[in-house]
């Protein structure tokens, strides 16, 4: 192995470590609670070395984004869309996988959910249009599921698409934060098969029950 190539391999691990302990800080105490004393003290770095890899907290948050885009929602589609099977068995698939992602990159889905609602209409431009880009390509692979459904008579043709994409994102982000409150009081595999089961079958019901 040649020095330049143990060197690169440094620089990654590092790069690693510094957005792993950034997104810790943001998700825990939101992007304008962390600063950058605060990240330097947490990965164990001078502020020079971290200006090594990263020139602003700006460019962290950025480089988390671009992280969140890359490893869950690019990988996401790209499992779905293998998915041989219909709408509803994409659906499940989806869940899966954001169920398993999010147990072992909890923080990092937590991030976009926290962040996106700290800097919505807040005037930053950059951060907010970021959001919004990745959200609309998160909702635009939802719709085409949704329209496969109703073409295939297994989700309701009068359903509007666009807000039922809307609506489940809603609910897989209402769930991560949700966990994060209460992990101590609830079981991560008991709490999506729950969700799973309110989300494609309701409560389940009896009509008069309804009125009791």
């Amino acid at each position: 192995m040649s020095p330049l190539t143990a060197k690169a391999i440094q620089s990654q691990k590092t790069v690693a470590r510094i957005l792993t302990a950034t997104a810790h800080l943001f998700v825990n105490h939101g992007y304008h609670g962390t600063s950058i004393a605060a990240i330097t003290k947490a990965i164990g770095l001078t502020k020079g070395a971290l200006y090594a890899h990263f020139s602003s907290k700006e460019d962290l948050l950025l480089a988390l984004i671009k992280q969140f885009e890359m490893e869950f929602l690019d990988q996401l589609i790209a499992e779905v869309e293998d998915v041989k099977g219909n709408a509803l068995d994409k659906l499940h698939h989806y869940f899966n996988f954001a169920a398993n992602f999010a147990e072992k990159n909890r923080e990092l889905c937590l991030l976009a959910t926290i962040i996106s609602a700290e800097f919505s209409g807040a005037g930053h431009d950059r951060f907010d249009s970021e959001f919004r880009r990745i959200y609309f390509k998160y909702a635009r692979f939802l719709r085409r599921i949704v329209e496969e459904g109703k073409l295939q008579g297994l989700i309701d043709p009068a359903l509007d698409t666009h807000t039922a994409a809307y609506t489940i994102i809603a609910f897989h982000d209402g769930v991560l934060l949700q966990w994060q409150r209460s992990r101590d009081v609830l079981e991560g595999p008991v709490f999506v098969k729950t969700f799973r089961q309110l989300l494609f079958h309701g409560l389940g019901m009896k009509n008069g029950a309804q009125d009791a």
